[in-house]
């Protein structure tokens, strides 16, 4: 189907394209009555705006760019709504691509939404290195990093105090009389997994409990990852602080096919508080991530960046302990 386009609002009307266009956009010395015919045509034609062509000109396009690793991660619903309600109010549109972790594919998802004249980037996670964001900023794009501590100066960021999760999941285990606390976590070299153990080891230290590496487990961050990992240890632990959700979930399934009684003879918290923790079924305690709030900040940070706001904004949301049946 023929896209419409000016020409064919002002053939339709008998009027020039030049006043089409100031009608539609509202500028120059044009009557009301003019403006209201040209609207109501456009709508019968379904006239859509090119704003990319728009863009070109005005280098405003009112769109953004995120970029997700993963938008099968549970845990990113509700970051990319917070996103898209807080670019809905200020006029907005979102383009959001997935990288899969992947520094080739994120590399090219960036280009990708570049050359859709985007005004600005959300990084989630991003795998790019400090000389590529220094690039990155040095064309001129407007970028803030989201879940990723980055020590670049004159780079923004939102992300969650990641040390203070590990630290109240476990500290909450302590005080619940466990002794004996394992850490299942995902990829110790990533960020988030990193900070959380620290923040557990912190407990530990606090009490004065001994750090046992034979309890500190890595694995696959997936139900079948929690899983195995407990599969290991189960025999020499009483609690059991996961990297996320999904582990903890497989950590409880095994529980339950053991026999094992939760919480007595196992407390078991995730971290995320992803929708299906709080099913009766599942009832896990966890680790709540503010992420609907941090899509919003990512975007009214963003905004503040496009805006000519010279200021570097780093923000740390607080993580919150839910308490339910597993600790």
């Amino acid at each position: 189907m023929r896209r419409i386009t000016l020409k064919d609002i002002a053939d339709a009307l008998g009027l020039s394209v030049s006043t089409v266009s100031r009608a539609l956009s509202r500028k120059g010395r044009i009557s009301r009555q003019t403006i209201e015919l040209v609207e109501r045509k456009a709508r019968e034609l379904g006239y859509i705006p090119n704003t990319i062509a728009k863009g070109l000109k005005t280098r405003k396009t009112n769109t953004i760019g995120v970029i997700i690793p993963d938008i099968t991660n549970p845990i990113f619903p509700g970051y990319a709504r917070g996103i898209l309600d807080a670019a809905l109010k200020q006029g907005y549109q979102v383009f959001i691509l997935n990288f899969d972790m992947s520094k080739a594919k994120e590399k090219d998802a960036i280009n990708s939404l570049l050359s859709s004249q985007v005004e600005g980037l959300i990084l989630t996670s991003t795998k790019l290195s400090r000389q590529e964001l220094l690039e990155l900023r040095k064309r001129g794009v407007p970028f803030v990093v989201v879940r990723k501590d980055v020590r670049l100066p004159g780079t923004s960021f939102v992300n969650v105090d990641n040390i203070y999760g590990g630290y109240i999941a476990t500290k909450h285990l302590l005080e619940i009389g466990k002794k004996k606390i394992a850490f299942i976590g995902s990829r110790f070299s990533g960020e988030p997994a990193r900070k959380r153990l620290k923040g557990y080891l912190k407990a530990l230290k606090e009490r004065g409990i001994d750090i046992r590496e034979d309890i500190i487990v890595e694995a696959e961050s997936s139900f079948d990852g929690g899983y195995r990992a407990i599969q290991k240890i189960f025999d020499r632990v009483d609690g059991v602080f996961a990297y996320n959700d999904v582990m903890a979930i497989g950590v409880l399934v095994f529980a339950r096919e053991r026999g094992i009684k939760l919480p007595e003879e196992l407390a078991v918290i995730g971290f995320d508080d992803i929708p299906v923790s709080s099913l009766p079924i599942v009832n896990l305690t966890t680790i709540k991530q503010p992420m609907y709030e941090m899509g919003q900040q990512a975007f009214i940070t963003l905004m503040k960046l496009m805006n000519d706001e010279e200021n570097v904004f780093k923000i740390w949301l607080k993580p919150e302990l839910v308490i339910r049946g597993t600790a």
